[in-house]
């Protein structure tokens, strides 16, 4: 029989990255979390955590963390069929940035809107979400990969489009009215970072040139890229669907308007027979049917 006190302890200082945060959470002293977890480091014969900045599931952790995750979802699901209740246990799930800057408030809104659980969204690079559903960190994700992991399920959403975006005024001033897909690599752009992988894909696959990086400003919000372009001093690659209006209104001009980049996006999550994650499946698919 698993102690799943200790596993609670180990499941909170990872959601937390804190020993002293997952003490208060739980109402425990930090001594006692850590007690806690000593003792089923000693039941496992080897060690759960790398206790660093952040802190780290080894390879046993992990599969304790998902195992934890998956019996909690399982249990409140059992619960919900037997006594009637909704859920309250939080859904940790996995959402990339471009996604939460445009339509996963809605998707927040309306399923506020018929449940108590709450959803506890970790942000990630849209090649990183599945990863943190397979190691148990989260039990449902959106990524641009449509294997489901193993034990669990997906669905396919719709595409993501991109298009590359500018204001009039930048169109005058950096490309003096050039539209070429030459002329555009030469003037001043905007990516994420340097792990940024959408702005090397749309140069390659819609531009059919090599990557070029050495015109880019770095700016990891996604939320500020609009922002930045509306300034007229960049051009960036946007979802289409943040910056529909403003195109419309022609505060901003699509440079490119035959040549966007379709991002494939899915729903991944664990097949545990819960209520709760059905309805925000559900959710999330018909918002998808309408912005995607």
């Amino acid at each position: 029989m698993m102690d799943y006190k200790a596993l609670t302890s180990l499941h909170a200082v990872l959601k937390f990255q804190s020993f002293d945060k997952a003490a208060q959470f739980l109402n425990l002293t930090q001594s006692a979390v850590s007690q806690n977890i000593k003792r089923l480091e000693q039941e496992c014969g080897q060690p759960l955590l790398i206790r660093a900045r952040p802190v780290v599931a080894t390879a046993l952790g992990e599969q304790l963390l998902a195992h934890f995750n998956k019996v909690t979802m399982l249990e409140e699901g059992l619960r919900e069929t037997i006594e009637g209740n909704q859920a309250h246990q939080p859904i940790s799930i996995a959402v990339n940035n471009d996604v939460l800057a445009t339509w996963f408030t809605q998707v927040v809104s309306e399923f506020s809107l018929t449940d108590n659980a709450k959803l506890h969204i970790k942000a990630a690079d849209q090649n990183q979400t599945r990863a943190l559903l397979q190691t148990g960190q989260v039990v449902a994700c959106l990524s641009q990969i449509g294997t489901p992991v193993a034990g669990g399920d997906s669905v396919f959403l719709g595409y993501m489009n991109y298009e590359l975006v500018a204001t009039p005024g930048f169109i005058e001033e950096y490309l003096k009215g050039d539209l070429s897909a030459e002329s555009i690599l030469q003037s001043p752009a905007l990516i994420y970072d340097e792990h940024d992988e959408l702005w090397p894909r749309y140069q390659n696959e819609c531009l059919e040139t090599s990557v070029n990086f050495n015109n880019s400003h770095w700016y990891p919000s996604s939320h500020g890229f609009v922002e930045l372009v509306m300034g007229g001093t960049v051009c960036a690659l946007v979802p289409s669907v943040q910056i529909k209006e403003k195109i419309k209104s022609k505060k901003l001009v699509s440079l490119l308007p035959n040549k966007r980049l379709a991002l494939p996006l899915y729903w991944h999550w664990y097949k545990l027979n819960s209520p709760v994650l059905d309805r925000l499946t559900k959710v999330i698919i018909t918002v998808t049917r309408d912005v995607l």
